[in-house]
Parts: structure tokens; C-alpha cells; sequence
């Protein structure tokens, strides 16, 4: 299939998508379906009408250009558009914008198909992407009748899934947050714990930092006394060598003037014998 833009096949191709889905949008009860319709200032492919509801098809065999695909599609709601709905070739942009990926914009007998874009409630309950394709047929008599829409199935990318998919995808979404809510709630009481304990403990960790120092000061009191004890001890060692060294010496000196007396009254005795014999 060519998608080269500008190609006259393509140009071709896309008018007959967007009469073909005229037909099918009135057969599933649209009250109103036009082609290239001006809605403000804008010009959508194709665009419907059903009680309040208004609703744009954007048609695009080639791949958009992303940035530009968003800005129209902010215009259009901004504009009063309640949908809209891009139809392009698959891509990575597919599920960046509201689109479903058309297999071939020129099937045999206008048997459109889209194969990517479509969501489905998978085995958790949240919507993932679907590998069994859609009949655009069947999707717009969906639609029209609201049991179809487009949601996000996280912050960036999205798709189209019934309502009751997408009801399950909501319901265990809500399942999800309660319990992380729940999860939060008991890590919040953990935490308000915790902080609780370290609090107690670091009361703890002053009072004992508090007795330590106390201990710190009452040794450091005792190595002081002790200190003192051991120069008045050496004090007194000084004082005792000192009077062992005189009384040592006084002895000695006792000693001579012994020996002194001594001698003196021998010669006293000495003289006395003499003196005697003499007379």
C-alpha cells in the first residue's frame, strides 16, 4: 500500500474511508455525519453528531507527524469535540495519540481492520494491548452507541477498549492504589516508629554520653588525687632519705667522739699512773 503523501491513490483511498464511515456512523444511529465539515475553524475528515456528543475522525495514510497529530486534537476538543479519533498506518505513535492502526487503507470489499490501538482487559484486570483485530464496522456501531471509548493506560500512552474493560481496568487500578495506600499507611507507621525508637535511643545515647562524662570526670578526679598522693609520697621518700642520710651521719659522728673520749681518758689515766709513780 502506498503511503506517500500527496500520492493521488492515497488521496483516493482516503475519501472512500471517509464516505464508507459516513454510511457506517448513520446506520449505527448517528444523527448527523459529515465529510470535510467546518466545526469552528477547523475542518475534520469526517464528523458526527449524536445528542451531545460531537465527534471527529482525523484520516491519515501516512504516518503523522506526532506533535502536530496532538496540537489538532487539542483543538478539536478545545473547539467542542467530545472525541476524536486519528486513522493511520501502525507506529509507535499509535498509542501516543487516540488512534486505531489500519491494516489497509484500500481492503477488498471495505473490510477495514485495525490492529493496533485496540486494548482489552487482560488476566489482571488492566487494560493491555490486543493482538485480535478489530472490524471498523463493528468499532463505529460501538462507538455511536458508547459502549467504546479511548483512556490512558499510564501517563503517556492509551488505546480503545469497551467501557466494561475499561471499568475493570478502573476497578483494579482503584484495587492497585488502595493497596499501596494501604502499603503506605503501614510504611508510615513504620516509619513514625522507627523515628520513635531513634528518638528513645538517642535520649539513651545522651544519658549515657551524660554518665560518661561524669565518669570521665570523676577518674580524672582520682588520677588527680592519686597524682598528689604519689608527689606527697616521693615528698616524704625525699624527707625520709634525707634523715637517714643524717642520723647516719650524727651516728658516725657519735662514733668518733667516742673514740675521742676514749682515748682523751686513757690519757688522763695515763698521766695519773705516772703522776702516782713518780711520787
Amino acid at each position: 500500500m502506498c503511503r506517500r503523501p500527496g500520492c493521488a491513490d492515497c488521496r483516493w483511498d482516503e475519501q472512500r474511508l471517509k464516505y464508507w464511515l459516513r454510511g457506517r456512523l448513520l446506520a449505527a444511529g448517528a444523527e448527523e455525519a459529515q465529510v470535510d465539515a467546518t466545526f469552528g475553524t477547523l475542518k475534520p475528515d469526517v464528523l458526527w453528531r449524536r445528542g451531545d456528543r460531537v465527534c471527529a475522525i482525523q484520516i491519515c495514510s501516512a504516518v503523522p507527524e506526532l506533535t502536530q497529530a496532538r496540537q489538532r486534537t487539542a483543538a478539536l476538543k478545545a473547539a467542542g469535540c467530545t472525541e476524536v479519533l486519528w486513522l493511520c498506518p501502525p507506529g509507535w505513535h499509535t498509542s501516543h495519540l487516540p488512534s486505531l492502526a489500519l491494516a489497509d487503507f484500500a481492503p477488498a470489499d471495505c473490510d477495514y481492520r485495525a490492529v493496533v490501538g485496540q486494548l482489552a482487559a487482560g488476566p489482571g484486570g488492566l487494560a493491555t494491548p490486543s493482538e485480535t483485530p478489530w472490524e471498523i464496522r463493528n468499532f463505529m456501531t460501538d462507538w455511536v452507541a458508547g459502549e467504546v471509548a479511548f483512556g490512558y493506560r499510564d501517563e503517556h500512552t492509551g488505546g480503545w477498549a469497551t467501557v466494561t474493560d475499561w471499568e475493570r481496568h478502573t476497578r483494579t487500578q482503584a484495587a492497585v492504589i488502595a493497596r499501596q495506600r494501604r502499603e503506605l499507611m503501614n510504611q508510615r507507621t513504620a516509619l513514625a516508629l522507627a523515628r520513635k525508637a531513634a528518638r528513645e535511643k538517642a535520649k539513651q545515647l545522651l544519658k549515657a554520653t551524660y554518665r560518661l562524662d561524669r565518669a570521665e570526670s570523676a577518674v580524672q578526679q582520682h588520677a588527680d588525687d592519686l597524682a598528689l598522693a604519689q608527689r606527697r609520697i616521693a615528698d616524704h621518700d625525699r624527707v625520709d632519705a634525707t634523715l637517714r642520710l643524717t642520723v647516719r651521719g650524727q651516728k658516725q659522728a657519735l662514733v668518733h667522739w667516742q673514740l675521742i673520749a676514749w682515748f682523751a681518758l686513757m690519757v688522763i689515766v695515763t698521766f695519773l699512773a705516772a703522776a702516782f709513780v713518780v711520787l
